[in-house]
């Protein structure tokens, strides 16, 4: 007999009632809040002036020494944006190689496999926020996304967190293609340090002038060598070798 021509088992009221249930129950749990791993709160007065611009304003850019915390609170802001359904995905960009400039091919292994090592800070943000688990679903699910210079043209950023990572490594090109692509209902935040400039031409300086000048809506965080807090020894370093180029 074939089977598919049988009728499909009548449900009782009580089964129905379990079902609806349980259905109720997955629903509640795909739309609890994912609780933090590690707590977040600023470790200094400019960390804290950072995470209320990321807060008030649409355009943020951090600019700073190495080890203040500019990609590590912009990655935590990030993922909790869509975390919390206020937005739908965290965009990841950064300029990956200076000569060939962008070039991605040289390296083994798909897109995510090349730039794995460059995200490293921004991942550990992500798995801060949340873990590593919640991070792999996302992925699966488009939420987090590396998008390369070689294909951003054309493209329009909707309804996300855009995160730039060293972009004092991006010449006005690679700036005027990357803050032209913010869409409707997104937020930009664009990260460097101008002491780590590993071009010819950067644009960043150039792009933060342009923001003072057209009165641009964007809120600029000035870190200083005595924000830097990944280590005392980083700290007394980055003093070190500012003090040094005087």
């Amino acid at each position: 007999m074939n089977e598919d021509l049988l009728d499909p088992p009548v449900m009782t009221r009580a089964s129905r009632k379990a079902l609806a249930r349980r259905q109720r129950k997955d629903e509640k749990t795909s739309r609890r809040p994912v609780e933090r791993r590690v707590p977040l709160a600023p470790r200094n007065e400019r960390q804290g002036e950072y995470l209320q611009a990321l807060h008030d304003c649409d355009q943020v850019f951090g600019v700073g020494p190495a080890g203040t915390g500019k990609t590590y609170l912009a990655a935590r802001w990030a993922i909790r944006q869509v975390l919390d359904r206020r937005k739908e995905c965290v965009v990841i960009c950064r300029p990956t190689a200076a000569k060939p400039k962008h070039r991605l091919g040289f390296r083994p292994g798909n897109q995510d496999e090349k730039v794995a090592d460059w995200l490293v800070p921004i991942m550990d943000g992500f798995k801060d926020e949340c873990g590593a688990a919640t991070i792999a679903k996302m992925k699966i699910a488009g939420q987090i996304e590396f998008a390369a210079f070689e294909t951003m043209r054309g493209r329009t950023f909707r309804n996300a967190v855009v995160i730039l990572d060293e972009a004092q490594n991006c010449d006005m090109g690679d700036l005027r293609l990357f803050l032209t692509r913010i869409g409707e209902g997104s937020q930009v935040i664009v990260d460097g340090d101008l002491d780590q400039i590993d071009i010819d031409d950067p644009g960043l300086e150039k792009v933060l002038d342009m923001v003072e000048e057209f009165d641009l809506d964007a809120d600029v965080i000035e870190f200083e060598p005595e924000d830097v807090v990944r280590s005392a020894i980083a700290r007394g370093w980055v003093g070190a070798f500012a003090r040094s180029r005087r």
